[in-house]
């Protein structure tokens, strides 16, 4: 079990926002550093596999092929889908490092009497007057006549 660090109530590891303030839950570094791992690694697969298989097809389709000018436009149509996952990839690989170096930044040194948990500060402020609604029976500028019953 973890505790809140905006509330400091008691929550589960597996939540990503506290149940009771809202809150969104900081994690572990290792879970962005294997994140981060992860993504490096499917870069890394994607391209030189990507550039593998453009070797194989390219050499069996000059092989196959009397005219070689339709290998040459399906090796650009696939190296520019090889490009454009790779840079997909690699804005992700940024934007983990960007939010790790600037949470780095943000976090000041602790002094030893500042608690571990900020709770927010508590509020004084009063709430409005209760107001009731508006009545529509007052609000109306057409009055209804009386109506007579007719007695049998």
């Amino acid at each position: 079990m973890m505790y809140c660090e905006r509330c400091g109530k008691q929550i589960e590891e597996a939540l990503n926002f506290c149940n009771a303030c809202g809150a969104q839950l900081k994690r572990e570094k290792s879970e962005q550093q294997s994140v981060l791992n992860t993504l490096i690694t499917a870069l890394i697969v994607v391209c030189t596999a990507g550039l593998g298989v453009l070797v194989g097809l390219m050499a069996i389709l000059l092989d196959k092929l009397q005219n070689p000018e339709p290998a040459f436009v399906l090796a650009g149509f696939y190296l520019a889908i090889l490009f454009g996952i790779s840079f997909m990839i690699m804005r992700q690989i940024s934007k983990l490092i960007d939010a790790k170096l600037k949470g780095n930044d943000l976090e000041a040194p602790r002094r030893r009497d500042e608690p571990l948990v900020q709770l927010p500060p508590r509020t004084t402020a009063q709430l409005e007057e209760y107001r009731q609604p508006a009545s529509v029976v007052d609000s109306t500028t057409r009055t209804l006549d009386e109506v007579k019953l007719h007695e049998r």
